[in-house]
């Protein structure tokens, strides 16, 4: 990714845990679950008469504005943390459905009026959600939205560091946003990937996941000081039309690439935000992808979905916000959700938060599609 030294400036995040990191972080190192049935989404469909657990965002602005909301604190509390841009700001999305949510609260509203209104989806597209950050912050550089399923945002990350280096731009905000969806959940179901319980990310007895929803954002800009992009790999896998390679090939190889990308060895990696879906076959490549690297005992590691849900494209840039500001704190989040460990994986995040150490940090993301992100962040 070149030698220009690329830094994270500052962060906001909206999620199950909070309306903002501090309140996140708080539930985070107390070992909070953010999973329940959704009570403030009445667009959402129930499933054969029942609500499945999901991670929904705790606050209540006027539901047609909600998804809106999310996107706008989260970047809101960024400019807090770094103030006005001085030259030229790119913008980097990362997303699933952007603000399609917006048509399901549509319809829901049209239909308490008329049972028989139909939908009127085409309206809605992911770009919608970079053209209101672009609003919001005054960018006038690259405005790019990525739609690469779970490692939508992950991606805008990596594509964000490479324009800084480039010098298309001399700040770069890496956002990642999804709303819960009716469309979303019924689609996971299908796939047979909900757990009707709370999800347990890498144990042994993991059956799923549960969607969540909420918005992380990031400021990069050039030059040191803060958290630094080391380096990066964005790999496909196509050995499976939805999953990477369950032998952990596809994952060692993106973690090995973003390793010597970053000029950093196995050994010098102090902790490990894993993605950890809590589905079988995502843990199981990823965790066997792990030990590949880094053998029997790794470096700290634990997924966040345990006490987010699965945010699907926002949970890279969210995640890595969540990540960061608990090492800034002083601690590595738990997995949560964790309690048995599956001896076909061979590795075993930790149950609960310890003391952080300072060091390089590798942030996985992988998703449908064989999509596969991995980025070096160390401290500053």
């Amino acid at each position: 990714m070149g030698l220009a030294p690329v830094t994270i400036r500052g962060w906001g995040s909206v999620c199950a845990l909070g309306v903002d990191t501090a309140t996140s972080l708080a539930a985070l190192r107390a070992g909070h679950r953010g999973l329940a049935p959704p009570a403030r989404s009445p667009h959402l469909v129930s499933m054969g008469g029942r609500m499945v657990w999901v991670g929904e965002v705790p606050f209540d602005p006027v539901l047609e504005d909600r998804a809106r909301a999310m996107v706008r604190v989260a970047v809101d509390e960024a400019l807090a943390m770094v103030g006005p841009a001085s030259g030229t700001t790119g913008v980097f999305v990362g997303t699933t459905g952007g603000f399609f949510v917006d048509a399901e609260v549509d319809l829901h509203r049209a239909r308490a009026k008329d049972p028989e209104a139909m939908p009127r989806f085409g309206r809605r597209g992911p770009g919608e959600v970079a053209e209101a950050v672009a609003r919001q912050t005054g960018a006038s550089g690259p405005t790019l939205t990525f739609s690469m399923a779970c490692t939508s945002s992950a991606a805008a990350l990596v594509a964000a560091a490479t324009h800084l280096r480039a010098g298309t731009c001399d700040r770069a905000w890496v956002v990642g946003f999804d709303a819960l969806s009716s469309l979303t959940l019924y689609g996971f179901r299908s796939l047979l990937l909900c757990d009707p319980n709370p999800c347990r990310p890498f144990d042994r007895r993991r059956a799923g996941l549960q969607l969540g929803e909420g918005c992380g954002a990031l400021v990069l800009e050039r030059g040191s000081g803060g958290f630094e992009v080391l380096g990066a790999d964005n790999g496909i896998d196509t050995a499976n039309l939805t999953a990477s390679a369950t032998d952990g090939s596809t994952v060692e190889r993106v973690i090995r690439r973003a390793l010597a990308a970053s000029d950093v060895a196995p050994e010098n990696i102090a902790t490990i935000k894993a993605h950890g879906t809590g589905t079988i076959d995502n843990d199981l490549a990823e965790g066997r992808g792990i030990a590949r690297v880094f053998g029997p005992r790794p470096p700290a590691f634990a997924s966040l979905k345990g006490s987010l849900g699965h945010t699907l494209g926002a949970a890279g840039a969210l995640e890595t916000v969540l990540w960061l500001a608990a090492l800034r704190a002083g601690f590595v989040p738990g997995s949560i959700g964790f309690e048995e460990g599956d001896p076909d994986i061979g590795v075993s995040p930790t149950r609960e938060s310890s003391e952080a150490r300072v060091g390089a940090h590798l942030l996985h993301a992988f998703g449908f599609g064989g999509s596969c992100v991995a980025a070096v962040i160390r401290d500053g």
